[in-house]
């Protein structure tokens, strides 16, 4: 492929920047590992360019690329008791959206997250709002950082689902 085809993948990654950051930060919740495999990432898509078609979906492509980079860092760098299964960062990976995300889907985060069940609304605020590590969290609720994890992810679907319905009822027409 050309210079030129390289630089459109480039510049999709760096649009995409920050959902392939989110999806490795849902599959490896630990903020400077996952900048090291957004890292990692970025040069693999940049040696691997040629294998993108420019009429494919590149976040698929890309949180593919990134998947395999969060199980080389779990490998390479974290001891076995506190790594993520294969099958549970499958799982996880499934989970996230590739839709083009929207900002408006902000505006309802507040009463998404009112909905959520108590102890789910706790585990999302000491993760995102107190930045704590899975490690720290199972540990403060006696939990393994697995279920932890498992329970962010149910967290964020029923987040994601509760978004994606107020903004159909906040824009009919877009359904």
């Amino acid at each position: 492929m050309t210079d030129s085809h390289t630089q459109q993948v480039l510049q999709l990654f760096v649009r995409h920047q920050p959902r392939i950051k989110g999806f490795i930060l849902a599959l490896l919740p630990d903020f400077a590992a996952a900048e090291d495999v957004l890292q990692e990432t970025f040069l693999v898509v940049q040696r691997k360019s040629a294998d993108f078609d420019p009429g494919t979906n590149f976040l698929a492509w890309a949180f593919r690329i990134a998947r395999f980079q969060v199980m080389k860092a779990q490998t390479a760098h974290q001891r076995h008791a506190e790594r993520l299964s294969e099958a549970v960062l499958e799982s996880l990976a499934d989970c996230v959206p590739v839709e083009p995300w929207d900002d408006r889907r902000l505006a309802h985060l507040p009463y998404c997250l009112e909905k959520l069940a108590p102890q789910a609304r706790r585990i999302v605020e000491l993760f995102y709002r107190d930045e704590h590590k899975p490690q720290e969290i199972a540990t403060r609720l006696s939990w393994t950082p697995a279920a932890v994890s498992v329970a962010l992810s149910r967290a964020r679907k029923a987040l994601r689902e509760c978004i994606e319905h107020q903004m159909t009822l906040s824009n009919p027409s877009a359904s």
